[in-house]
This record gives structure tokens, C-alpha cells and sequence, in this order.
């Protein structure tokens, strides 16, 4: 039987838009915590129209990137003394349409890493989306291009001393000149597989052999910065301009700076150096179609640029009073008057 597709912008009145977020299953969400959530609230505030889908939900029909949808009704979360919380029962989801994408007017691409050959097939049957018809953020070939651990090498003088590399010998080598290093995996998010790295540990040699696959496979290993003791920084960068910050500190014995590592949130402000590290890579991040960013900055250094779900937009509007993800949908919504919108 041929497949019948609905065309979501055909309803569009006024300034009412169709927006499609390619996420997780949305049982697998923390409603209270993801950005993903809160624009997708944020959207259905504004009165736009919200549709979700899944990686294994993308295909393509004579040449057009397709996708089965179901709209969706959120019950917003609410902020409590200073924690959002939301209802067990937080969404209700329709029957669902199967869509060609280039008829809505702008597609969200916000799964978690990691960016293995699902997610990249994800961005090829994206790149079919035509972006005279629909804006798509992040871009299919920034997300490819923009790993989210080596990207911020392309501005080396922002970041701490980094090597990457397969080869014990050579990184030993490194956290024996530096004191002390952070091994991370190139693909890896929310703090797994981050190690210290000390000289003399006995269990160093062990720790490279399993992190490396004995020799096989790349690993980040960047320089300890000791004013992490004091916090990493979650900074927002929309369209190239740092709009909000937050600050995570480890608890206990953890040296992860990370939330699903357990760290905790204080308030934060864009700083002058946040503005200096973006007057450098911002024009970059918009010339690659990387519109909604998280860049992470410890101290002084630029340490990761996040491209795939960044977030910390609940955090930073809990703590702050700030409604980012209202700006981000608005700043959204104005990139869409450059496209012929449907």
C-alpha cells in the first residue's frame, strides 16, 4: 500500500510553526532536567505546533528525508523553590504521521552521543533536507564535522595542553611533563570514561591498556587544570553569542565535573572571557550551521565544544530567572523567516 504523508505546515497560520525534534524516546527524558524538554515547552508556548521522532524513525522517499511523527501535548514543568518539577505524566503523544521533513519549518536534531553509524546515517538522510524549505540545527555536516572532544583543537590557544593519541608510551610520557592529566574517550558524554591520570600510578600502564584497547583506539588526554576544584562552566552559545552560563562542582572524592556524575549547580554569569572565547569560535560555529551550542570552560580554558543535546537550559533559568528557551525558540523562529517556511 503507498505510504500517505501528511504535510504538518499546511495548518500554519500567522506565526504558527511545526517544529520536529529528533530525540531519545521520550520516556527515556528527565522531563525536570533536559533541554530537549524545555524548548519543546518553550515551542508549545509560543503557540507552535511540536512533532517528535526518533533516529529509526528517519527514512527517505523519492529523494526526501522523511519521518514518522507524533505531535505532542506537554504538561510544563513548574519551578519550586528553585527545582523544576514536572508530573509523572508530562506528555501525551498523537496517532502517528508520517512527514516529509522539508514541509515543516525548522527540525531539532537533539539525541544523546554517541555519534556512531546510526547517528551518522541519521545526518546523511538529514543533508536531503532542503535548506531553502526547512532550517535544521544543528546543521547534518557541523555535527559530523564538530566532535564535540576535538573540535575546540581547532583553537588550540584557548584550550589547556591536549594530546590525542593510541600510543601508551607517548601518553605516559605526557602525564609524567604534566603531573597530572584527564584521559577522556573521543566519543563519549555526561562524564563516562573521563580518568585522573597521575605519574607513578600502578594502575596507570592497566587503565591506558583497557582506555586505548591496548593500543587501538585514540583517547583525549588534556593537561589537570587545578582551578577545576572550583567548578567547570556550562556556558549556552546561541548563534555565535554566549547567552547564559552555569557553574557544576564535584561532590566528594568525584573530580567529574559533570550533573550525571552527581555535581552540583550554582548560579553563573556570561563572563568578558566567555565573550573573548567566542568572538573566536563563534563566527566558526555559525559558518558550520552549529546555531545551539554548550561550550565547557574550566578556569580560563575552552575544554569541550557540545554540538549533538547540549544542555544546562533548566539549570541556567532555575538559577538565574533567565527563559532561554524561550530566546532559543525565538531566535529559532527569526532564523526561519530566512527559509520559505511552510
Amino acid at each position: 500500500m503507498r505510504q500517505q504523508f501528511i504535510q504538518p505546515g499546511a495548518d500554519t497560520v500567522g506565526s504558527r510553526l511545526t517544529f520536529v525534534f529528533i530525540t531519545d524516546p521520550l520516556s527515556e527524558l528527565a522531563p525536570a532536567h533536559d533541554t530537549t524538554v524545555a524548548l519543546m515547552e518553550a515551542a508549545q508556548a509560543l503557540g507552535h505546533r511540536v512533532l517528535v521522532t526518533t533516529i529509526a524513525e528517519l527514512g527517505v522517499t523519492a529523494g526526501r528525508a522523511t519521518a514518522q511523527t507524533r505531535g505532542v501535548t506537554l504538561q510544563p514543568a513548574v519551578l519550586v523553590g528553585g527545582n523544576w518539577v514536572i508530573g509523572k505524566n508530562w506528555f501525551v503523544a498523537s496517532e502517528p504521521e508520517q512527514i516529509y521533513l522539508d514541509t515543516v519549518a525548522a527540525v531539532f536534531m537533539r539525541t544523546d552521543p554517541p555519534v556512531n553509524a546510526d547517528y551518522l546515517r541519521a545526518t546523511y538522510i538529514l543533508d536531503l533536507v532542503d535548506p531553502a524549505q526547512t532550517l535544521v540545527l544543528n546543521s547534518p555536516s557541523g555535527l559530523r564535522d564538530a566532535n564535540e572532544k576535538l573540535f575546540a583543537l581547532r583553537f588550540p590557544e584557548l584550550g589547556p595542553p591536549t594530546l590525542i593519541s593510541a600510543d601508551r608510551t607517548e601518553i605516559i610520557d605526557s602525564v609524567q611533563s604534566w603531573g597530572r592529566a584527564v584521559l577522556k574517550p573521543t566519543d563519549g558524554m555526561a562524564g563516562r570514561g573521563i580518568m585522573l591520570l597521575t605519574p607513578g600510578d600502578p594502575n596507570l600502564h592497566s587503565i591506558l591498556d583497557t582506555a586505548t584497547e591496548r593500543g587501538t583506539q585514540h583517547v583525549v588526554v588534556q593537561q589537570f587544570i587545578p582551578a577545576v576544584t572550583a567548578g567547570d562552566r556550562r556556558v549556552i552559545v546561541l548563534g555565535g553569542t554566549p547567552v547564559g552560563a552555569v557553574r557544576r562542582i564535584a561532590q566528594g572524592d568525584e573530580f567529574r565535573c559533570n550533573m550525571a556524575a552527581g555535581a552540583s549547580v550554582e548560579i553563573d554569569t556570561v563572563t568578558e572571557n566567555d565573550r573573548r572565547i567566542c568572538r573566536t569560535i563563534g563566527p566558526e560555529l555559525v559558518r558550520r550551521g552549529l546555531h545551539f551550542v554548550g561550550i565547557d570552560i574550566i578556569g580560563e580554558w575552552l575544554t569541550e565544544v557540545n554540538v549533538t543535546s547540549p544542555t544546562g537550559i533548566r539549570e541556567i533559568d532555575a538559577l538565574s530567572g533567565t527563559h532561554l528557551a524561550t530566546t532559543t525558540i525565538s531566535s529559532v523562529t527569526a532564523l526561519c523567516a530566512n527559509v520559505e517556511v511552510r
